[in-house]
């Protein structure tokens, strides 16, 4: 096991939610989740959580997945073992009600959907245009192009490329940004992040960023592991060279293994003071 990360002297008579000790917010794909047999929450993190559950440290989902997609995810699980809110989509806030619904944050989420429903209103005009000329000069494995989204999937080899041509679609639009995960690459309204929406998130609760623990491995999930939300930061080593990069210089763990059991290495390292986890 990673030498322990003691950050009791940092928290030290800091104000916090009276029941949370930590807060732990999980990347989903390339991080927590496995495929087989079926797309759910990976078995020993789960476990690992339960583990800490009795000393206060609660977990969301932050993915950029939609929230209904990561609900049921959650729904995959006893309810006991459930995430006590899903960030979904760098922008929206569900959280779990004493009858297993997630419920939104309604005045953010409300203003999350007028600064999007803003700017789609200045870029879908030239959505089709865009889309046909990507369409002609990459090799689009997948696309969903809607009211929500405008997103496209490419070979690895064709990833950077993919996201300059989005870069220069947006250069005129300074409310737009692109962002992506291995597989995508998207648009979105420049506010939108995960580490706004987790920063947000634990201000509703009441959690101080010394007691954020953030694992990511995409670039979407740089804003909250590049030292600006919170120091306890890691990622697998399937990471991309970008979030690697990040970590390392935030001061946070990259771990030796890929995937969950990466995830899995860091959350026991910053949690391992823990009772009964020392």
């Amino acid at each position: 096991m990673s030498a322990c990360y003691n950050a009791e002297k940092e928290t030290m008579g800091t104000t916090m939610n009276q029941t949370t000790t930590y807060l732990i917010a999980l990347d989903l794909d390339g991080t927590s989740v496995r495929y087989e047999p079926q797309l759910e929450m990976d078995p020993d993190i789960i476990r690992f959580l339960d583990s800490v559950r009795h000393a206060g440290v609660v977990w969301v989902m932050n993915s950029d997945r939609y929230t209904d997609t990561m609900a049921d995810i959650a729904r995959r699980l006893s309810p006991e073992h459930m995430p006590e809110a899903l960030l979904s989509c760098q922008r929206f806030i569900h959280i779990l009600n004493g009858d297993g619904m997630y419920e939104p944050l309604h005045a953010w989420n409300n203003e999350q959907m007028r600064l999007h429903a803003d700017l789609w209103h200045k870029l879908q005009p030239k959505f089709g245009e865009w889309q046909e000329n990507i369409l002609r000069d990459f090799t689009v494995l997948d696309c969903v192009v809607n009211d929500l989204v405008f997103a496209f999937m490419a070979p690895p080899e064709q990833t950077p490329q993919l996201r300059q041509r989005l870069q220069e679609y947006v250069k005129d639009f300074p409310d737009a940004q692109v962002s992506g995960n291995h597989d995508w690459s998207f648009i979105l309204h420049a506010a939108f992040s995960k580490g706004r929406v987790l920063k947000r998130y634990a201000e509703h609760i009441g959690v101080p960023a010394e007691r954020i623990i953030a694992v990511g491995d995409g670039v979407n999930d740089i804003t909250m592991l590049d030292g600006s939300v919170t120091r306890l930061v890691g990622c697998p080593a399937n990471a991309s060279f970008e979030v690697i990069a990040a970590v390392k210089a935030a001061g946070g763990m990259v771990a030796e293994a890929e995937g969950p059991q990466g995830t899995l290495a860091i959350l026991r390292k910053y949690l391992c003071n823990l009772p009964t986890l020392g």
